[in-house]
């Protein structure tokens, strides 16, 4: 990263906030799995990676409610529950085996923690498979914290979620940015008062740039120059 960008981003913003699925890491094969097991276990086929790409973003729940209604099966809370569990139970298993970082993004995140850049992830997986995830990846750290759909009453698209893991992280959200993929951290970011940076290559059934971010970029390697974009007000 060249001097003056790093200035000009270090001048307006101290702490990067990142979604994880979609965003730095490629988890679809590893949760496709997980959510094919359970399938399997109620005599159901399996969903494809494609699937569970768009399925995800809000959370387990709303992830199996979605494979379930794929085969035609709608099912009460009670039921959904369940099942969410017994996708936990195979998820937190094994999160790790067929997932990777988009390319870019280690360079990218060390290159943020060498000019003195917060680094956190929001997300709507559970905390404790994204801790697994991130220190395998050797993301973490220097990624410093994690917020995940258990960690906080509420997750995205609610801004509380962003703006909660903000303040546990000593961080003001006035020089924050998130990096996301899909309408729910454009939304929360919005709610926040936070710019919002999309990737094009997400999870998600829109694109992103139909999603009314701050900016969008087609290779990790070209966050550095987006945040000096925003940050110099272009």
């Amino acid at each position: 990263m060249q001097k003056d960008a790093q200035t000009i981003v270090t001048a307006r913003f101290d702490t990067v906030l990142y979604d994880l699925d979609g965003t730095l890491i490629d988890s679809a094969k590893d949760m496709q799995l997980a959510v094919s097991n359970v399938l399997a276990d109620h005599g159901l086929p399996a969903v494809t990676e494609d699937d569970v790409r768009i399925f995800m973003g809000q959370g387990s729940k709303v992830t199996m409610g979605k494979a379930f209604a794929k085969h035609g099966r709608t099912l009460d809370d009670d039921t959904l529950t369940a099942v969410t569990r017994e996708f936990v139970r195979y998820y937190e298993a094994d999160p790790i085996s067929h997932t990777t970082a988009f390319a870019g993004v280690s360079d990218v995140v060390a290159t943020f923690a060498r000019i003195g850049l917060k680094q956190g992830v929001c997300t709507n997986k559970f905390e404790k498979p994204s801790r697994m995830i991130l220190e395998h990846l050797k993301l973490m750290p220097p990624i410093s914290d994690v917020a995940g759909a258990d960690s906080f009453p509420v997750r995205k698209p609610d801004p509380r979620h962003l703006l909660m893991l903000l303040e546990r992280m000593g961080a003001d959200p006035n020089r924050a940015v998130m990096i996301g993929d899909s309408t729910h951290d454009a939304e929360a970011a919005r709610g926040a008062g936070i710019p919002a940076v999309l990737v094009s290559w997400g999870y998600t059934a829109k694109p992103a740039r139909e999603l009314e971010a701050d900016a969008v970029i087609d290779r990790f390697d070209a966050l550095p120059a987006a945040l000096a974009g925003l940050a110099a007000g272009r």
